[in-house]
């Protein structure tokens, strides 16, 4: 979490949220910033300083704020003091010597350089890459209404972060997710920056909601993985267990200004994945690239089939992995299976399955479709 009570006012200079207050551009960064002065009054002195210098270059470049006019009046105000030096010197041999803070040349000088520090800052503030409106900074900075606390994973090594509710959120580097002291709304809200498993505490009642770099995951109680890294460009969240939906930020943000109940989303189960695609904003609905046994003790993943029709085999499979299979169980009906799994995987059961009975499968939205032609 930033501390802003270490700024000074150059600093609040180059915060968005702050310029926005001061140009009145943002109401949530409005309020955050009265809010803010509020519970800081001893620093309303130096925020300010911070905004009449915001004004005086806003006033003075907005209009013709080119390269070569900013050149122009800075050589210009040099210029000026150059000449006001040489007239003061030439006339100290006549007069008694004033002292150097009270030489009109010196204010002249201390002018330039006030107005090239101030050039420079214009150009630093208005040339920075501004944060995109659902990027994590400008979220959690000017967005949210209530502070927050940030965790930063700048190691080698996962982290755990322990939410007020429960909930733990294995962080993994390179990584940053911020999050109230407290859930005391109706829902219990998260902002992520990279990647990070989630193991949330199930509450019916309050919703968990993680907004990560242009999408809203939405769970009630369910472990799952969201990979959001900022220059990736594509988010992807993968179901250990549970159910989650998944929207694009805005389409779930449009609804909730609208009141929309009804939100199109992707709704994932076990062993299902969603990746969204930034560029083209869509989201697709796949399996995991090796679908885990829902429990994964031994006795779960063993598996002995004698004479077992494959509509067991298949109903065995779903159970035991969470992943849809989509067959025609009449077209199967007389084929029988006798196989034991063991470590096997999800995959590599079916590569036997299927080889046994003559059929294929191809996954295809987040499910199993399984051919063939039958058995005699």
């Amino acid at each position: 979490m930033i501390n802003y009570r270490t700024y000074e006012a150059e600093d609040f200079l180059f915060d968005e949220s702050f310029r926005q207050w001061t140009t009145g551009t943002s109401p949530q960064a409005a309020h955050f910033w009265e809010q803010w002065l509020a519970q800081n009054p001893d620093r309303a002195e130096v925020t300010q300083q911070a905004q009449e210098l915001i004004h005086a270059l806003n006033d003075h470049y907005q209009d013709d704020a080119t390269d070569d006019r900013i050149e122009l009046e800075v050589k210009k105000l040099m210029s000026k003091a150059a000449e006001r030096r040489e007239t003061e010197q030439e006339e100290e041999t006549e007069h008694p010597v004033i002292p150097l803070g009270q030489r009109p040349w010196w204010r002249w000088a201390v002018a330039a350089s006030i107005m090239l520090m101030g050039v420079s800052t214009w150009f630093y503030v208005n040339r920075l890459p501004k944060p995109a409106l659902d990027s994590y900074e400008y979220v959690t900075r000017t967005v949210t209404t209530i502070p927050l606390e940030e965790k930063v994973n700048t190691g080698t090594k996962a982290i755990n972060v322990l939410l007020s509710d429960g909930s733990v959120v294995t962080l993994n580097p390179n990584s940053r997710l911020s999050y109230p002291s407290h859930f005391n709304t109706s829902a219990r809200t998260v902002y992520l920056s990279g990647e990070a498993f989630f193991d949330v505490v199930k509450n019916p009642a309050k919703p968990f909601l993680i907004y990560a770099n242009q999408t809203v995951t939405k769970v009630l109680g369910t472990s799952f993985l969201v990979r959001a890294y900022y220059r990736e460009k594509e988010v992807t969240v993968m179901v250990k267990t549970g159910r989650v939906s998944v929207y694009s930020q805005k389409d779930y943000e449009n609804a909730q200004q609208s009141g929309v109940r009804r939100v199109d989303g992707v709704v994932l189960t076990p062993n299902q994945q969603m990746t969204y695609n930034l560029e083209e904003n869509r989201l697709v609905k796949a399996l995991v690239e090796e679908p885990a046994a829902l429990i994964a003790n031994r006795p779960s993943r063993e598996q002995v089939f004698e004479d077992a029709s494959i509509a067991r085999v298949f109903s065995s499979l779903e159970r035991t992995y969470g992943v849809k299979l989509i067959f025609d169980e009449d077209a199967l009906a007389a084929c029988l299976v006798n196989v034991t799994f063991n470590e096997e995987n999800l995959m590599e059961r079916l590569d036997v399955i299927c080889q046994t009975i003559g059929a294929s499968y191809k996954v295809l939205d987040g499910q199993i479709v399984i051919t063939s032609k039958g058995c005699q």
